[in-house]
């Protein structure tokens, strides 16, 4: 009967070593599944985050080039209005030289006023 208990007891032992080591490897193999899983996870985050961040680029870039085109856009119509202003003045002056040369022209000569006598 001790025989008995020893072989029953020795093949508890083999049984229960090896179904510990059976579940090490299961245990490795769902941690190393966990672990892929985590990393193409992971990877994926990262692809969606370069897309955004290349996709917010664009739009910055594009906003950018908006603001640079209606800066230019202002400055082209605020040198038109300038030179328009210039060509204006100009005009103005010259309209003043010759109407002052009209009226030049037109006032006659006033003649000199005798000199009163001196009085002592």
């Amino acid at each position: 009967m001790q025989k008995l208990l020893i072989v029953a007891f020795a093949a508890l032992c083999v049984v229960g070593a090896s179904s510990l080591a059976l579940a090490d490897d299961a245990m490795k193999g769902e941690m190393d599944k966990m672990k892929s899983d985590i990393q193409s996870e992971k990877d994926s985050m990262k692809a969606d985050m370069k897309a955004k961040k290349a996709e917010m680029k664009g739009k910055m870039k594009e906003h950018k080039e908006n603001i640079k085109a209606k800066r230019h856009e202002m400055k082209e119509k605020m040198k038109a209005h300038k030179d328009e202003m210039k060509g204006k003045a100009e005009e103005q002056k010259a309209a003043a030289s010759s109407a002052a040369q009209d009226m030049k022209a037109s006032v006659p000569a006033v003649p000199a006023a005798p000199s009163a006598p001196a009085t002592p």
